[in-house]
């Protein structure tokens, strides 16, 4: 593949995936459940996050390759734990995608009516996975391209929310801190520990960056810090022009100082982002099948590249087509709890890996508090989702096996 990607690229790719609908939904969803204490939940979240982020920095620096967590988990344990979180990963990427696609109707329908209908919505829905395939079939710099620029598009009415509501905020409104006490903080840690999930994703092109080794931590780093900075900004001005739980809560607490004007502008942020998130996973998913593919755990043609575009364009093409045919039967309901669940098993196993892999005391050590970090969220987790998932690793189990043994034999063939 081509070393085309930047440091700027991989900071652009990180911030993307994590800054997403999260922002969106949940200020309202957090302020009705902790008041202004809403602030801290995002930001004791994000710093409980932050081991983990020095964890996938410091495993970055030592992996130039494609695949991320898998890479990691692979290089410490062998090719079983590695297939079971690079499986995993790839599966909650593909249903991530089909429905936060599946989404992206609804709210163009504010700005383009008619196109939230059953069948033109799936449709709609079909259509822009198609497109951002084919995209990144033709290179892997336009799908690059493409991510940088909806990712500035998403944080510019972010920062606008900010820069003018912070002269807008009401100190009053910021007492009592916690009304009704902190005790819903335990179980709103793992809604907001999805907003920040996305950091791990930066390693997963590390095969097309220019310096891997130097773009990744670099990366991984800043979009974890650079996020919690501007989630907790935005809770501030929630909470201070007096936001509530509403279908839309970000526009409309901007209605309140920006106008209508700045209800649109919000509400174009939040198409932009799910834009983005969509750019994203396009270009980091096939990744996943991609690694697997060249460790034959499953089918070797997924791993090669196209004769013109260097580009993984089968695992593209696989993943996309699998994306777009699941947003005609896949909502959005649901998918958070199954999201959680294999990120948080890919930041337990990468965290075990640091530990496994880390040449000094200090790194052990970070790779440990983060196995107990990820422990501390997964405790909270709903079973269902633990099943749900358990149920599709059997399943690409019985790909790998059966791969392998096609693989094997082509091979022993006289």
């Amino acid at each position: 593949m081509r070393r085309v990607l930047t440091t700027f690229d991989a900071t652009c790719i990180g911030v993307n995936a994590i800054v997403g609908s999260g922002i969106y939904l949940f200020p309202g969803k957090l302020a009705d459940a902790l008041g202004p204490a809403s602030i801290i939940a995002w930001i004791v979240t994000g710093l409980a996050c932050l081991p983990l982020a020095f964890t996938y920095a410091a495993l970055g620096a030592g992996e130039d390759r494609a695949g991320g967590s898998f890479r990691y988990v692979e290089r410490a344990f062998g090719k079983v734990p590695g297939f079971i979180v690079g499986w995993s990963a790839w599966v909650t990427s593909v249903l991530s995608w089909a429905a936060v696609a599946s989404g992206l109707p609804g709210y163009l329908a504010t700005f383009v009516p008619g196109v939230a209908g059953d069948v033109t919505g799936r449709i709609t829905a079909a259509a822009v996975v198609a497109a951002l395939t084919l995209l990144n079939v033709v290179g892997v710099k336009p799908g690059a391209r493409v991510t940088d620029a909806l990712t500035i598009g998403k944080l510019v009415p972010l920062g606008l929310f900010v820069a003018v509501g912070l002269f807008f905020v009401d100190g009053a409104r910021f007492t009592p801190v916690a009304p009704d006490g902190l005790g819903a903080l335990p179980a709103l840690a793992l809604m907001t520990m999805f907003a920040y999930q996305g950091f791990e994703v930066v390693g997963i092109p590390a095969g097309e960056f220019r310096e891997p080794r130097r773009a990744v931590p670099r990366a991984v780093l800043f979009s974890l810090l650079a996020s919690l900075a501007l989630y907790a900004l935005v809770q501030v001005v929630f909470v201070g022009v007096g936001g509530g739980s509403t279908a839309l809560p970000l526009p409309d607490a901007a209605t309140a100082f920006l106008g209508p004007a700045g209800a649109t502008l919000l509400g174009l942020g939040g198409l932009v982002s799910m834009l983005g998130f969509n750019a994203g996973t396009a270009l980091c998913t096939p990744r996943y099948l991609e690694a697997l593919a060249e460790e034959r755990l499953v089918p070797p043609a997924l791993a090669r590249a196209h004769p013109r575009f260097d580009t993984p364009a089968n695992a593209i093409l696989a993943s996309g087509g699998v994306a777009a045919a699941l947003t005609l039967v896949l909502d959005f309901e649901g998918l958070v709890d199954l999201a959680v669940v294999a990120v948080l098993g890919q930041y337990l196993a990468s965290s075990a890996a640091l530990v496994r892999l880390g040449k000094t005391t200090r790194l052990k050590a970070l790779g440990l508090v983060s196995v107990a970090v990820s422990i501390g969220f997964a405790l909270e987790c709903e079973l269902r989702a633990a099943i749900v998932l358990l149920v599709l690793l059997i399943f690409g189990g019985a790909v790998a096996v059966l791969t392998r043994r096609a693989t094997v034999g082509v091979r022993s063939a006289p």
